[in-house]
Order: structure tokens, then sequence, then C-alpha cells
């Protein structure tokens, strides 16, 4: 699996600051991607689109905590 966490640019703020990143997953349950996308009140939710709808899986208090949950409980 691909550990490797791409910067969404579309979703950055106007003063170029990201706010979403993505990965390759190819996980059976959750879908091809798991995003981390940062909310206006600093916290990270772990996202994934497992059909046809976004599911948020966790809220973290850090990106780097919503990465260590992704790696732990989807790989």
């Amino acid at each position: 699996m691909e550990s490797i966490w791409n910067v969404v640019h579309d979703c950055d703020t106007e003063d170029g600051s990201p706010t979403c990143w993505a990965k390759r997953a190819s996980h059976p349950t959750y879908g091809q991607f798991v995003w981390i996308s940062q909310y206006s009140d600093g916290e990270y939710a772990v996202e994934v689109i497992p059909v046809n709808d976004i599911k948020v899986l966790v809220t973290c208090k850090s990106l780097s905590g919503a990465k260590r949950w992704v790696t732990i409980n989807i790989g």
C-alpha cells in the first residue's frame, strides 16, 4: 500500500495552506482512496467513499494523529 500522502491543492485556503490530503488505500470496505480533511475548528477528519457517499470514520486533533489512525486501521 502506498504510504505517501498527497496534498489536494484544490482544497487549499486562499493563502495556499493545505486543508486536504489523500492517498491510495485499495481497501475492500473503504474503497480506493482515503482523505484527511482539516475542519475549520482545527480537527482532522479521516474520510472515505465506500460506495456512493462520503463517510467520516474518525476525527483527530492533529494531522499526524489522523495519518497514524489510517496506518493502524486501514493500512
